[in-house]
C-alpha cells in the first residue's frame, strides 16, 4: 500500500506540473502531444486515487488528514472546477492546476514532518498491524453517508465525457450549464475555424459568436438545408422549444458579411473587406433519402409544432416505434451528416487558396468528421475558445413544467 500511495503522491505532482504547462503554452505550442500526455496521467492518477480511498479503509496507516484533501480536489476536477470558471474567468484551470500543486506540497511536508527523513511515506511509517477493524467501520460509515454524492459526480462527469466524446470535445457539459467549442487550426498563414453550433442558446450567446466572426479576408461556410421543393409539411422550426426555455433559437443569428455565389471561388479577392464573405455550403432536402424527409417532417408534426412537450414526445414515439429501423437510423446519419459535410468540405480547396481565414459554424454533431477532413490537411490546432450556450441556471424550468403537465 506504501508503494502505491507514493506513486499516487508523484503522480499527483506531475498531473498538475503537466496541467500548468498546458494553459502556459496554449498560446504558444500546438496542444495535441502534451494534451495527450495529461490525458494518460489522469487517467492513471484516477486509478491510483481509487485503491488509496479504498487502501484508507483497508490501511489504518494511511493519515487521512493527508489524502482526503487530494481525493476531494480530485472529485471537485471531475466537476471541472465548478465554480471557479465564474469568479477566476478564462484562466480558472491554471488556477486550479497551482491549487493542485499547492495542495501537494502541502502534503508532502505534512509527511516529511512525520516521518522526519523524506516528503514521501516511508515503511517505518508502516510499521505494525496495517488493518484495523475500528477503522474499517468508520470508513464503511462514512463511504455509507457521502455514496450518493459520489455516484451522483461520477454519472455527471461520465455523461459529461460522453458527450466531449460524441463530439470530438465541440460540446462540454458544466454543472452550470452547456459550452460550445471554437477550435482553431492553422497552417502557415492560414486559418480554419471550427465553431460547434446549437439550435438553441442564449442571446449573449449567438451576439458573442457573430461579433467574433467580423473579420475580413476571411470566408463564411454557412449551413443551413434549403427546401426548394417544398418537402416539410411543416414549419421546421425550433423557437417554440427554445420560447419555452427562455432561449433563442439559432435561427435569430445573423452573421455580418457579404453574401457570395460557389463561381466567386474562381475570381481573385477584388479588395479588402471588413466582413467575411457568406458562401451557403450546404445542400437541398431533394437530396436526402425519403426517409429522411418522412422522419423530419415527423419530427416537425409531433416535436416541434404540438401542443405540448410531453403529447408531442409521446406521439412521435409511437410513429418511430411504427416506423423507425436501424437501416433508417443509419439513413438518417448519412443524410443529415455525412452528405452535408462532404458538401461543405467540397468548398474547402478553392476556399484556403483565395482567403486567409475560413468559418465553420456548423451543428455540434458536424465536428468530429469535419475536424478529421481539417487535420488531414496537414492543419494543426492553434487554440480553442469556449462559450456558455444554455446556461441551466437561468432557464424557465415554471414555464418548461407547465407546458410538460398541460397546467
Amino acid at each position: 500500500m506504501r508503494r502505491i500511495a507514493n506513486l499516487f503522491l508523484i503522480l499527483f505532482h506531475v498531473t498538475a506540473g503537466l496541467s500548468i504547462l498546458s494553459e502556459l503554452l496554449a498560446p504558444y505550442w500546438h496542444l495535441e502531444p502534451l494534451l495527450g500526455l495529461l490525458g494518460v496521467s489522469n487517467f492513471f492518477l484516477f486509478i491510483l486515487a481509487v485503491l488509496v480511498y479504498y487502501g484508507l479503509g483497508l490501511n489504518r496507516h494511511l493519515r487521512k488528514a493527508t489524502f482526503v484533501p487530494l481525493l476531494a480536489y480530485l472529485l471537485w476536477g471531475l466537476l471541472d472546477f465548478w465554480p471557479l470558471q465564474p469568479v477566476a474567468g478564462s484562466h480558472y484551470l491554471l488556477y486550479a492546476a497551482c491549487g493542485q500543486l499547492f495542495l501537494g506540497l502541502l502534503a508532502l511536508e505534512s509527511i516529511r514532518r512525520e516521518n522526519g527523513e523524506s516528503p514521501l511515506l516511508t515503511q517505518s511509517q508502516f510499521d505494525g498491524p496495517a488493518f484495523s477493524g475500528w477503522n474499517l467501520l468508520r470508513f464503511c460509515l462514512v463511504t455509507i453517508s457521502i455514496f450518493p454524492l459520489i455516484m451522483l459526480i461520477f454519472g455527471y462527469a461520465a455523461t459529461s465525457s460522453l458527450i466531449d466524446e460524441y463530439t470530438a470535445g465541440f460540446v462540454r457539459l458544466k454543472p452550470n450549464g452547456l459550452y460550445m467549442i471554437e477550435k482553431v487550426y492553422a497552417q502557415n498563414d492560414k486559418q480554419i475555424r471550427l465553431a460547434g453550433m446549437i439550435h438553441m442558446g442564449r442571446e449573449d450567446y449567438y451576439a458573442e459568436l457573430a461579433d467574433s466572426f467580423n473579420t475580413g479576408l476571411t470566408l463564411l461556410l454557412a449551413e443551413g438545408v434549403s427546401d426548394e421543393q417544398g418537402l416539410l409539411k411543416d414549419k421546421f422550426s425550433y423557437g417554440k422549444m427554445a420560447e419555452l426555455l427562455g432561449l433563442d433559437s439559432q435561427e435569430k443569428l445573423r452573421f455580418p458579411g457579404r453574401l457570395i455565389e460557389a463561381e466567386s471561388l474562381d475570381l481573385p479577392l477584388s479588395a479588402e473587406s471588413d466582413v467575411p464573405d457568406i458562401l451557403r455550403a450546404d445542400i437541398d432536402l431533394q437530396e436526402f433519402n425519403p426517409h429522411t424527409i418522412e422522419v423530419l417532417n415527423a419530427i416537425g408534426t409531433y416535436l416541434l409544432n404540438s401542443r405540448s412537450l410531453s403529447s408531442g414526445y409521446l406521439e412521435f414515439n409511437q410513429w418511430a416505434e411504427q416506423n423507425m429501423t436501424a437501416e433508417t437510423n443509419q439513413i438518417l446519419m448519412d443524410d443529415l451528416v455525412a452528405k452535408r459535410n462532404q458538401s461543405v468540405l467540397s468548398y474547402l480547396p478553392k476556399g484556403i487558396r483565395k482567403y486567409r481565414t475560413i468559418l465553420i459554424p456548423w451543428g455540434a454533431l458536424h465536428m468530429p468528421g469535419l475536424e478529421e477532413a481539417v487535420k488531414g490537411r496537414g492543419f494543426a490546432l492553434l487554440e480553442s475558445h469556449e462559450r456558455l450556450s444554455i446556461d441551466f441556471l437561468s432557464l424557465s424550468y415554471a414555464r418548461l413544467w407547465e407546458n410538460i403537465t398541460g397546467e
